[in-house]
């Protein structure tokens, strides 16, 4: 692994512990038992308003901190109470401990980093995956990654990158094998920044948007949608909500990734559950999959046409 040079100064951050596995998931509520705005308790109303006008969250976005609220107020109507619990499930959610470098530091560096050669701009894309838990995990595949990943797929006009994270900084490897145009979204508005950022100057026909994809009624269109190592954090945050993400994305095919290893070392065990319900759901719905592995990383594509 590539070594973080001085600009990306590590945070500070004790070493993440592992990640709890998942529940085992179900699917999720039908759209609309979540309260409507109008019907919120006042508990709820004032949770929301404190928490999407906190410091600590101004990079979530909104539609993440009302969706956890609302969710976590059929618990308690106690508003202290209610707000504990959702800041507890935010710092799950948003997961910043992953990020080992500084946002700041990043995004000065990217300012003087020398991206017009190709080698040069991998180099550097490298010593910035190698400053996130979940790219860093990849590097030592990367070169393989998409290779392997457009091998079980046609090849696609459009990539959607679902809760992209860092991951825009693997572009320049996704080009070695496709001319797709990528967009990424995210929750939290600092990878979106940044990410658009290193687009700007690289490829600029790519962009990262800022929009919360689990919320009921969201949709995102592609030819092929990525949900690289987030499908279990999904399924973390809301029993079944990836899985219904995958059901509903108006993608032509989609493909989930998995660690092959737990953030403690061994392995994923929660990963073979969750290839069934994908592999389920394929079947439910008269889809193909397919399925390849790389040594820190498991891929399962879902073919809706």
């Amino acid at each position: 692994m590539t070594s973080t040079p001085p600009d990306l100064v590590p945070a500070g951050e004790p070493a993440p512990a592992a990640l709890p596995e998942p529940e085992s998931a179900i699917l999720p509520e039908p759209a609309g038992v979540v309260s409507s705005p109008a019907a919120e308790s006042p508990a709820v109303r004032k949770v929301i308003a404190r928490l999407t006008a906190a410091a600590k969250y101004r990079d979530v976005h909104p539609e993440t901190v009302a969706d956890l609220v609302r969710r976590e107020g059929r618990a308690t109507g106690d508003a202290a109470e209610l707000e504990r619990r959702v800041r507890a499930r935010l710092h799950k959610v948003a997961a910043l401990h992953l990020l080992t470098a500084r946002p700041a530091a990043l995004r000065k560096a990217l300012d003087r980093a020398d991206l017009d050669d190709p080698q040069s701009r991998r180099d550097w894309c490298r010593q910035v995956l190698a400053g996130h838990f979940s790219t860093a995990e990849r590097l030592p595949d990367l070169d393989a990654f998409y290779p392997t990943l457009f091998g079980l797929v046609p090849p696609p006009e459009t990539v959607a990158d679902i809760a992209c994270a860092l991951n825009p900084f693997t572009v320049p490897w996704l080009r070695e094998v496709s001319d797709a145009r990528y967009v990424g979204y995210d929750f939290n508005a600092t990878f979106v920044e940044l990410g658009n950022a290193f687009l700007a100057r690289t490829h600029p026909e790519c962009e990262i948007r800022h929009e919360e994809v689990l919320t009921d009624g969201h949709r995102v269109s592609a030819d092929l949608g990525l949900l690289l190592k987030t499908y279990h954090c999904m399924e973390g945050r809301r029993p079944g909500a990836g899985l219904a993400l995958v059901d509903r994305l108006a993608c032509r095919h989609v493909v989930v990734s998995f660690p092959t290893r737990a953030m403690n070392g061994r392995a994923a065990v929660f990963v073979p559950r969750h290839v069934e319900e994908l592999a389920e759901l394929a079947r439910d719905r008269g889809w193909s999959w397919s399925r390849a592995t790389l040594a820190s990383e498991d891929l399962v594509a879902i073919h809706k046409e």
